[in-house]
């Protein structure tokens, strides 16, 4: 793992640790069952509020340029969800990859409507220059 990598991942940790809920019921009762009170969340749920969350937005582990690396996702709920917790390692694992998923498509529709508004604002220019030089 590289030096980009693993702030990525750190900033992944500390973005689980303060802010999943589940997570947060591990750690305060290790090795009980009162972990499990609360049902899980799919991980379609779980993609959906990790994108209404401003500060998982900030992470930017979905740009239109790609994703962030799988590898790096999975290393960074290891350092925070024991292996024994797998549903909620799972959880967090897929859910942060399909969240990432999710904001990259975002930005790519974002880029096209932009390259979009370029394109048209060129054509726009270039078709003002055009009559221009024709009634001249």
């Amino acid at each position: 793992m590289n030096q980009a990598q693993a702030v990525t991942c750190n900033q992944i940790a500390d973005f689980l640790c303060r802010r999943i809920v589940f997570i947060a019921n591990i750690n305060l009762y290790p090795w009980t069952w009162a972990a499990w009170k609360q049902p899980l969340p799919n991980v379609e749920q779980f993609a959906s509020e990790l994108l209404a969350d401003a500060e998982f937005r900030s992470l930017q582990l979905g740009t239109w340029l790609g994703t962030t690396d799988g590898a790096v996702i999975e290393t960074a709920v290891g350092m925070v969800v024991p292996p024994i917790y797998r549903p909620e390692y799972d959880l967090a694992v897929y859910g942060l990859k399909r969240a990432a998923r999710l904001q990259q498509q975002a930005g790519q529709q974002a880029a096209g409507k932009a390259a979009l508004s370029i394109v048209g604002a060129s054509l726009f220019a270039a078709g003002i220059v055009a009559l221009g030089r024709s009634a001249a």
